[in-house]
């Protein structure tokens, strides 16, 4: 694909008229004629979602509410960009809190302040030479058809036109989204086995992750910040090791020594500060979850359950009034949210309840289970084992139970959820019942999920369809039972020929199970099949 300078889409983000102005002006010169400009984070965020730019060129300080970082953060989040946008971030800073920040967004080019029509010309034609071939690869990815991504990154390997990491890495990305693990093992060690390169170990260590081999991951992850301590990235990887290995103080240590190298990651300090309040490090987690609020005040990370973790931080440490105080503040900064409002109101009746006023707690409770009640299938299980929480606290065992027990059937593949709903039971003095209620549930669902295959096998689809049906119905969320339902439909019809009927309603499972886990790798197989069919 042929594509030059001139043609490019192109926006200009910068707070000031006299610098937008003179970008406009080197741009012009260039003979760029497509230019649009946006005075604050607010107003780009708007038109990267109205327009498709190839080309955005970002100052890091853009005035009141969000900087460049943090709307390079959020187009990323929110898919307003792909892997043919050029991002340029121009800065006067030089300071390595901010390097650190930006650099791990991964914008395509920094150009230091002063600049000029020259620098910019070439900085420009040098990362349009890059980028032009990748149309095909972002039209693949916006189409949900990953394996023709990989195909296309496929495809420029051979022809050799573009930097062959750049695409092995887009490659690599996609193929860890897919649940590819042994081809992306493969991938990582072809790039290994030429050169030392950081993100590939930390990939190999990513799959490592994914297929439970958490010490070969904790092995990887150490290797790569020994030789590049300021690959952050890795610590955050190494945390969740030592996490899932159960080793919760050394998860806190690592999480620690990178806010210290990159303190202005919302996700890190939230991480931080959730870990140290499992392991009872109060001060710490008070500091993380405070910079998190700080930090997240134009971002597209911020997030009420920070308020609420912070909140139970300070009843933790005998400080009510303070508690309330940031719920409060939550209730402000996240009005006309309902699952704000949930979180909140649950939080609030453990902070009662721990101050002894207990009709304001069962006040504050009831709020969180209308709340609840409303959202139906829409609200997440972490907040239903927020509202669970208090309910225990309350001495409403068996509501609890029945709640948890509902959160763990919909998401029994979800180890850490299973272990964070045992680490509630533990709080509680009751590890051993939330144990066998873990394992119980789960067991419930391995069954059914077990009967429905079983009789698929034997080519009995429509028992094994009726069957399932029936679970999805009991458990609207659980991922397991949905993806398989939409197996047994495709099939179905892979034996007795395409129906629309039954294909509209795969097709809807599929697209909802690929909204809980976007990783699930059974739904780009399935998207696959059902695609076929449904040509014959």
């Amino acid at each position: 694909m042929t594509f030059s300078l001139k043609q490019a889409n192109t926006l200009i983000i910068d707070d000031f008229q006299g610098m937008r102005t003179m970008l406009r002006d080197f741009l012009r010169m260039m003979g760029m004629t497509k230019v649009c400009t946006a005075s604050n984070g607010k107003d780009a965020i708007s038109q990267l979602r109205l327009a498709k730019f190839d080309v955005v060129i970002c100052d890091y300080n853009l005035g009141p509410g969000a900087n460049g970082q943090q709307v390079l953060e959020e187009a990323k989040l929110c898919d307003l960009i792909g892997v043919s946008t050029i991002w340029v971030m121009v800065t006067a800073e030089k300071t390595t809190d901010m390097v650190m920040g930006a650099a791990e967004i991964k914008p395509d080019d920094y150009l230091l302040k002063p600049i000029n029509q020259v620098l910019l010309q070439n900085r420009l034609e040098k990362l349009i030479t890059r980028k032009q071939s990748f149309g095909l690869v972002e039209g693949a990815i916006n189409a949900k058809d990953f394996g023709a991504a990989i195909g296309q990154c496929d495809q420029l390997l051979r022809e050799k036109i573009v930097n062959p990491h750049e695409i092995l890495r887009i490659k690599s990305d996609l193929l860890l989204k897919m649940g590819d693990y042994a081809a992306a093992k493969t991938l990582f060690g072809s790039v290994l086995a030429e050169r030392n390169i950081a993100w590939a170990k930390t990939g190999l260590g990513r799959v490592f992750y994914y297929t439970q081999d958490y010490a070969g991951a904790v092995e990887m992850f150490e290797q790569v910040l020994r030789e590049n301590r300021m690959f952050v990235e890795a610590a955050d990887w190494l945390a969740k090791a030592w996490e899932a290995m159960g080793e919760l103080t050394k998860a806190e240590q690592i999480l620690l020594d990178a806010v210290k190298l990159s303190p202005n990651s919302p996700v890190r300090q939230k991480n931080l500060g959730d870990m140290a309040f499992r392991n009872g490090s109060l001060d710490i987690a008070q500091a993380a979850l405070e910079k998190n609020i700080k930090i997240s005040e134009f971002s597209a990370h911020k997030n009420p359950a920070v308020y609420a973790s912070l909140a139970e931080v300070f009843s933790g440490k005998n400080l009510p009034q303070e508690a309330l105080n940031i719920l409060k503040r939550s209730k402000v900064d996240f009005r006309f949210n309902s699952a704000a409002a949930l979180q909140t109101a649950a939080a609030e009746s453990r902070v009662y309840q721990k101050m002894g006023q207990l009709d304001k707690a069962e006040q504050a409770l009831s709020t969180a289970e209308q709340l609840a009640e409303k959202m139906a299938d829409k609200i997440s299980p972490e907040l239903m084992v927020e509202v669970a929480k208090a309910q225990l606290k309350l001495g409403q065992k068996d509501k609890a139970c029945s709640l948890l027990g509902r959160v763990i059937k919909n998401n029994h593949e979800n180890k850490a959820l299973s272990s964070l709903i045992e680490a509630v039971f533990v709080n509680e003095n009751m590890g051993q019942e939330g144990l066998e209620l873990v394992k119980a549930s789960r067991q419930e669902v391995v069954d059914l999920n077990n009967q429905g295959v079983t009789l698929a096998k034997q080519g009995d689809f429509a028992h094994g369809v009726k069957l399932l049906r029936s679970a999805v119905k009991q458990l609207p969320s659980s991922e397991a039972v949905i993806i398989n339902l939409a197996g047994l439909l495709i099939g179905q019809m892979s034996n007795e020929g395409y129906e629309d009927a039954l294909g509209a309603e795969a097709l809807a499972l599929l697209e909802r199970a690929h909204k809980l886990n976007q990783a699930n790798k059974k739904y780009y197989a399935y998207m696959l099949v059902l695609r076929r069919l449904r040509q014959a």
